[in-house]
């Protein structure tokens, strides 16, 4: 017989059989003795109730498979982790409630939280959770799974500074044309001041901005303001005032104690936020749409998605290929040569001068609309502004088909979004995890 769980999943009758009957198997279910291990069922065993049968869990857990093939929680994310190993650690390490009589939940933080495992699995075990993760691709997949799986939860629009780093070259470029009268090469300043500016009521003010280039500028710590007091300011002359941009700060409170108490000269030392000229430094993504109600929904149909970032990559990319099949480049690790042998030296050269590979190059096209760029698309049809509310939305997979509010379908995408209300703002996500917010009009 096939067995069919409590949440309506059909379990195909192994090949030999059940070990036992579907009443025994359903009463273990009942009574939470049932796990899965990522193929199969199992019953759980408790050492307390098998004399000299089974073994204490150690510290290397080999009973849960790795995910693979068409297991259906694969999400296309290398790092992800089964549901089974997230399951067992949540269990052992919290509660349900944090306060029985208060019914307040545990809650379970995963700071690289990839794919969104933990988050996924803690929903389902009614905990609290917190995702947090540097990647974009790693917030979308995690949406995209807490939404599938009908969970509660915000996404917070952190200005985290992720941004910044895409390109510092070009970024701090960019950053010396955001400040509002940045002179660079002001006489008299050292290296370490990265301009100046002048206002009227303080006269010449020196500015200083991490270097993205260098990692141990990210964080404005005690040794950087030290820096400052003691080394840079005593050395400048008739200065009242300094700007001093940061990107993230080690302990802001310790930062302005310590600045009180060392600064022995009466120039004032302000802290600026750099990500508070983050969004300037970012070329968003432009849409093209038309917005009609050929029935009874609303129908928006996009007629053209252009992103300069993606195909500035994209263009990159066959220019590097093309090079490599040309001979102008050495192959990458795994590439064949001209000559069709492998040559293990991880470079594709056998120490001769690098030959044309053997396989012609096709380079990767973008349509003149550019609609292939398109992974998601969101409609908020309750809010002009504010907190984003996702009434209606699409997720387009590799192959075409669209996933409609978190349900996989076998329709191809056609272009369009429809929504039975009157959408009001649109937010479309290119296929490099970059969102751009539209106004619907």
């Amino acid at each position: 017989y096939d067995y069919v769980d409590n949440k309506g999943k059909v379990w195909k009758c192994p090949i030999k059989g059940w070990r036992m009957k579907y009443e025994k198997l359903k009463k273990l279910e009942n009574d939470n003795r049932l796990y899965y291990d990522g193929n199969s069922l199992n019953e759980k065993a408790y050492w307390n109730e098998r004399e000299n049968e089974g073994k204490l869990a150690n510290n290397l857990w080999n009973d849960i498979s790795n995910l693979q093939g068409n297991n259906e929680e694969i999400q296309d994310y290398s790092t992800q982790k089964p549901e089974a190993l997230l399951e067992r650690i949540i269990n052992a390490s919290s509660d349900e409630f944090r306060d029985e009589n208060k019914k307040e939940r545990m809650i379970v933080a995963d700071f690289f939280g990839g794919s969104g495992v933990t988050a996924k699995v803690a929903n389902d075990h009614k905990r609290n959770f917190i995702h947090v993760d540097v990647g974009i691709n790693s917030i979308q997949t995690t949406r995209d799974r807490l939404v599938a799986a009908n969970a509660e939860f915000d996404v917070l629009d952190i200005r985290d500074g992720v941004n910044l780093f895409r390109n510092p070259v070009q970024t701090m470029e960019k950053l010396a044309e955001l400040i509002p009268g940045l002179q660079r090469g002001v006489q008299g300043l050292s290296e370490f001041w990265f301009g100046a500016i002048q206002q009227t009521d303080v006269g010449l003010v020196p500015v200083y901005l991490p270097n993205l280039l260098n990692h141990k500028e990210k964080v404005l710590d005690i040794p950087t303001i030290n820096t400052i007091v003691n080394q840079e300011l005593p050395e400048l002359e008739n200065v009242k005032k300094v700007v001093v941009y940061y990107i993230d700060l080690s302990n802001e409170e310790e930062l302005r104690k310590f600045i009180k108490e060392n600064n022995q000269t009466q120039t004032e030392i302000e802290l600026r936020d750099l990500k508070q000229i983050l969004d300037e430094t970012v070329i968003t993504d432009i849409v093209q749409y038309k917005l009609e109600k050929p029935s009874n929904e609303f129908e928006i149909a996009i007629t053209q998605f252009v992103s300069d970032r993606l195909r500035q990559k994209i263009d990159e990319y066959n220019q590097k290929k093309s090079l490599q099949r040309n001979g102008e480049l050495p192959l990458e690790n795994g590439e064949e040569n001209g000559n069709g042998n492998g040559n293990g030296n991880g470079n594709g050269s056998s120490g001769e001068e690098q030959k044309k590979a053997k396989t012609p190059f096709t380079p990767i096209e973008i349509s003149d609309e550019g609609l292939e760029l398109i992974e998601f698309i969101s409609l908020d049809c309750t809010n002009t502004e504010g907190v984003w509310k996702s009434d209606k939305e699409i997720k387009i997979d590799k192959l075409g088909y669209i996933i409609e509010d978190g349900k996989k379908t076998k329709t191809l995408w056609d272009a369009k979004i429809r929504s039975t209300k009157k959408p009001l703002r649109m937010k479309v996500r290119n296929i490099a995890g970059d969102e751009v917010g539209v106004k619907i009009e």
